[in-house]
């Protein structure tokens, strides 16, 4: 662990649905890498786990607050679980409600100007907080930009046949501002071609006719990305009018991926974005908490092998700590 801290740390947000290898992994690699950047780690927990996990994911809460100080470690559990559900918005006002939504805890009571949200499925390899507070600038967030692959402005052949434009992409998503018809006739021409799209036309109506742009996959990846509390939080709930970036919309059938409605809403408030390339930092292990047994203990595994090569020390305590053989 890190025996010097930043003079202007920035605090970690990560929020815990089981995999207690993955996130062991996550922690300990995120403080070997900038440890010197870190400051508070707030892991707020989902009141349920996975039935499959060989220990407690809360374990690593113990193990950090042994080496880090309670004071740097907070753990909170909500008292509600939205899933992957958009909240419900008059609710938003009750704190206990509130705080349900990802990572919001943390928005609302990190002491830093600066707050990196982080999945607890990575495997971090190269100073990534000390590389985003290098580029940030003016950015109200800064990490990995958009979900391209489900969106039909990625497609080159579609982008050139209507638009005569190249596709839109992460480094260059602020060129492609289309209006509402085009960004109506976009989705039309991707689903008269058969091009997947999410269904999010069905929902345009009171969104994207009133703000077609940013897009309905514009946004930060919440992966890893680095946030402005001092900018952001003032024009985000409870402070301000905007969706917390933790908080799903309904548009159509289905809802706004996380952090959509936030990312949208920062732009119609004149922030800026930066495009960050993650990937070049860490490894991300995509969709095992909720799926198959098998694909769920195979990442678990995976995490294991990882934690007994780079966190021996680590994998030690969890034995004698747990009782498991490991």
């Amino acid at each position: 662990m890190p025996s010097a801290v930043s003079p202007t740390p920035v605090d970690v947000a990560v929020n815990i649905f089981a995999k207690p290898h993955q996130t062991a992994l996550s922690l300990l690699s995120l403080l070997r890498a900038s440890g010197q950047h870190v400051g508070v780690i707030h892991l707020q927990y989902e009141p349920y786990g996975s039935e499959h996990d060989q220990v407690s994911p809360y374990l690593v809460a113990v193990w950090l607050r042994e080496q880090l100080g309670a004071e740097r470690c907070r753990v909170f559990q909500p008292d509600h679980w939205l899933d992957l559900k958009a909240p419900d918005m008059p609710r938003l006002t009750e704190d206990a409600y509130r705080w349900g939504i990802r990572y919001q805890y943390a928005f609302e009571h990190s002491t830093s100007p600066l707050l990196l949200l982080m999945h607890n499925d990575v495997f971090v390899q190269r100073d990534i907080l000390g590389a985003m507070r290098n580029v940030r600038g003016e950015a109200f967030a800064v990490g990995m930009l958009g979900q391209c692959w489900n969106c039909p402005a990625a497609n080159a052949p579609l982008m050139r046949e209507l638009f005569d434009l190249p596709p839109c992409a992460p480094h260059r998503h602020e060129a492609f501002r289309p209006s509402f018809d085009q960004l109506r006739e976009l989705y039309t021409q991707a689903h008269a071609r058969g091009i997947f799209v999410r269904p999010y036309d069905e929902g345009f109506a009171g969104i994207f006719d009133r703000q077609p742009w940013p897009l309905p996959e514009c946004r930060i990846n919440e992966w890893a990305c680095l946030i402005d509390l001092e900018r952001t939080r003032p024009l985000t709930m409870p402070f301000g009018p905007a969706l917390p970036p933790g908080a799903y919309r309904p548009c159509g059938p289905v809802c706004l991926d996380i952090g959509v409605e936030w990312f949208r809403a920062m732009y119609a408030h004149g922030l800026h974005a930066r495009h960050f390339p993650v990937f070049q930092y860490l490894k991300h292990w995509v969709g095992t908490g909720k799926v198959t047994r098998r694909r769920y203990l195979l990442a678990e595994d995976n995490a294991l092998s990882l934690l007994k090569k780079h966190f021996p020390d680590y994998v030690d305590w969890l034995r004698r700590k747990s009782g498991k053989p490991l």
